[in-house]
């Protein structure tokens, strides 16, 4: 297999480091605008070289944002490219695009490490998929949010001075919106969603909250109701045949297993009729991890596995979130509007429980009093 490398960032260079060691692989061009010594003789700042030779069968795009990426892989696969991704966010914008250009043009899109590094997740998921009804999903899925929610909860510190120090430590980017605002999670719960529902699912359908206005006095309440704070995804089918889709920070009992995933770890769990529940863990993001994850994706395609695989969704998914009710945690200082029992004072506002309400109508609450309380909380309560 002879490959164009897209991007030689942390990921790109961890996936040339890992194939140089192969003798069935070969990195035959890498598209990069800086040069990097002893690479100049693959390095090229123009794609159609990459495009056009006949030689490169195999794209991996590691650029990650929505453009170019985009463009290239579609036009690598026009090309009779295969390409393997890690860019959930391209991914979960245009996957049935992408997925149907892959089947039109006789190649493969693999794109397995957008979801869960190195933990086999999405692989598992499309096996499953063939012989079960798959029910649920649920997890931690960002690696980041995970580290400052952990280091919060066993230090007692506050957000902004641990997010600080991952970004310091190279866990947290330089602009943490993506993951402390939920949207890589979001990215990952739609394209899970797809490969387990076989229905595409739009980001801008799911319910999405992160926890950058989480507070060290919240983390407090939280000890007193002996529940652990962690940023999760969920997606589930409805009875009527609509699903529900939702990325929210979420207390869970302290004996949970999802508390007991520390620092930058993952875990995602699957249920199906047949199979029960099924959970993976492990490194969910980082250079050797995804690296690792691209590596599987290329040897897949060498074997002929991902052929036999690799599911296209039909449609799109209906989400309806009315259909799933919990109580919340609330933490502002503007008035609820709806029925509350109040804990106490914090970060000088108060905290409140809300009785059971809809997924849907907790979103729509926040976004109104936000108006009011731009640094309200919230989180849901997990039995």
């Amino acid at each position: 297999m002879k490959i164009g490398l897209l991007g030689l960032g942390t990921i790109g260079s961890g996936i040339y480091e890992h194939l140089k060691r192969r003798d069935d692989i070969e990195v035959v061009r890498i598209l990069e605008l800086l040069r990097h010594p002893g690479l100049e003789h693959l390095e090229t700042s123009d794609y159609n070289e990459i495009l056009n030779d006949p030689d490169i069968d195999t794209v991996v795009e590691l650029i990650g944002g929505l453009e170019p990426a985009h463009t290239f892989t579609v036009q690598a696969l026009k090309a009779g490219k295969n390409v393997v991704s890690a860019n959930k966010l391209m991914i979960s914008h245009h996957m049935e695009e992408l997925l149907t250009l892959a089947k039109e043009n006789g190649v493969q899109y693999r794109y397995d490490a957008s979801v869960g590094g190195s933990i086999p997740f999405l692989y598992n998921l499309m096996r499953y998929r063939g012989a079960d009804d798959l029910q649920s999903l649920s997890g931690i899925v960002n690696g980041t949010t995970n580290l400052i929610l952990d280091v919060m909860q066993r230090e007692g510190r506050g957000f902004d001075d641990v997010l600080a120090e991952a970004q310091k430590l190279g866990y947290a980017e330089r602009n943490p919106a993506a993951d402390v605002d939920g949207i890589d999670a979001e990215c990952k719960l739609c394209i899970a969603s797809a490969v387990a529902f076989q229905k595409y699912v739009k980001p801008e359908d799911v319910d999405t909250e992160g926890i950058r206005h989480i507070a060290a006095g919240d983390i407090i309440h939280f000890k007193q109701m002996n529940r652990v704070c962690r940023l999760l995804v969920n997606a589930a089918k409805n009875p009527d045949g609509s699903i529900r889709a939702y990325v929210e920070p979420t207390l869970v009992p302290a004996d949970a297993m999802e508390a007991a995933v520390h620092m930058n770890n993952n875990t995602i769990s699957v249920v199906g009729e047949y199979c029960g529940l099924h959970t993976f863990q492990g490194q969910g993001a980082g250079k050797d991890p995804t690296a690792f994850a691209v590596e599987l994706g290329l040897r897949d395609i060498m074997d002929g596995v991902t052929a036999r695989l690799n599911p296209i969704p039909e449609g799109y998914a209906a989400v309806d979130n009315r259909q799933a009710r919990h109580a919340y945690y609330l933490r502002t200082s503007a008035h609820p509007g709806v029925p509350v029992e109040k804990l106490g004072d914090c970060e000088g506002s108060a905290a409140y429980l809300t009785e059971p309400m809809s997924v849907s109508e907790m979103h729509a609450l926040a976004k109104d009093l936000r108006d009011k309380d731009p640094r309200l909380f919230f989180a849901g309560i997990r039995d």
